[in-house]
């Protein structure tokens, strides 16, 4: 009896202990899952502007904090507006969505000691870099709008995903706060 109540007050222990590191990892894998799946959004958007012959993009919408995105596709041939949008002319083809919907404790954010991975210095401010207007579009011939969006974890896995203009392609970058550099994610 007395082996059996050391071995079970060590489980015990043991699993408190392992708690923690296994809520942490989940929110490793929740940001991880989150930052594909906006990469996957993207890409989707960028193949649905050359089938369609037509810009289409993401517009991002709401607070640094509750940030919603929707796809929204040209509906006059003079690229994705967001005058044209509140217009109707050009026009919502997605439902909106949050990465919060889909990926508990995920938003878009710049955690504290998160550096620019162009620069190298501090980033604070809006988790959108995308240019004057918070729409992401897609060209008929692949082009894009460049940017970074940014978005972390609760516990603060913190990721980068990248589009350069001039061809279309994304990437997603993981930020190693041990380190503080960039990497391939």
């Amino acid at each position: 009896m007395a082996e059996l109540a050391v071995v079970l007050a060590l489980s015990l222990v043991l699993a408190a202990m392992a708690v923690p590191l296994i809520g942490g990892g989940r929110d490793h894998l929740l940001a991880s899952a989150a930052a594909r799946h906006l990469v996957s959004q993207l890409h989707h958007a960028r193949a649905d502007a050359v089938l369609r012959g037509a810009y289409v993009g993401i517009r991002f919408d709401g607070s640094p904090v509750d940030v919603r995105y929707a796809l929204v596709a040209d509906g006059n041939q003079n690229g994705i507006r967001v005058v044209d949008i509140n217009k109707g002319i050009d026009r919502q083809i997605g439902s909106w969505e949050r990465l919060s919907d889909h990926f508990q404790g995920v938003q878009f954010s710049i955690g504290a000691g998160v550096l620019d991975v162009d620069s190298g210095s501090p980033l604070t401010g809006d988790p959108l870099r995308i240019g004057g207007s918070d729409v992401l579009s897609f060209s008929p011939g692949g082009t894009a709008t460049s940017g970074t969006l940014y978005l972390k974890g609760r516990s603060g896995p913190q990721y980068a995903v990248r589009i350069l203009g001039a061809t279309g392609r994304v990437r997603l970058l993981r930020f190693e706060s041990a380190s503080r550099r960039w990497v391939a994610a």
